[in-house]
């Protein structure tokens, strides 16, 4: 007995096609995966970078308030210029630019960033600007710096303090 008989499969043409598809699919996919990734990492720095950026201007609002406290004039230790500063510090200290390390933040063992080069590094800078703007206010800057997959960001928050005593 001769006859036709119909085989049913894929030829090769279909599966290759199939698979060029589902490549395409699984490359897009994992693209995703790879931005997603790197969005959520710079979303917990740039957090980070705000909290640090707070502490910043905090730390000179509690300088300010301690003058009062001691009856001193509201901007005692806050003359116009870059400062640093931590949460262990009664005033700020003066930034020297030849000096950059200063203003490196790294972690110590209660892990609170600090300005410190024994401490564990991060990738975080703290930069304080203090400009006087009249006899009774004057423009605080915190700026952080960070560099984070081959970019460098800035985060900077700003207020103005008054001697409103």
């Amino acid at each position: 007995m001769k006859g036709n008989f119909l085989k049913s499969g894929f030829t090769l043409v279909e599966v290759i096609v199939i698979l060029f598809i589902m490549s395409m699919g699984l490359v897009g996919i994992l693209g995703l995966i790879v931005q997603n990734i790197q969005s959520q990492s710079y979303n917990k720095s740039n957090l980070i970078a705000y909290q640090l950026a707070q502490e910043g201007i905090e730390l000179i609002r509690r300088v300010r308030d301690s003058n009062w406290r001691a009856s001193l004039p509201y901007d005692d230790k806050l003359a116009a210029g870059q400062y640093y500063m931590d949460y262990e510090d009664a005033a700020p200290n003066a930034y020297n630019p030849a000096m950059v390390e200063q203003i490196i933040m790294g972690k110590n063992a209660a892990n609170f960033y600090i300005h410190d080069t024994t401490a564990t590094a991060t990738p975080f800078s703290r930069l304080i600007t203090i400009q006087t703007i009249d006899d009774h206010s004057f423009r605080v800057d915190s700026s952080i710096t960070w560099a984070e997959h081959g970019r460098n960001y800035v985060y900077d928050l700003e207020t103005i303090l008054y001697n409103w005593r």
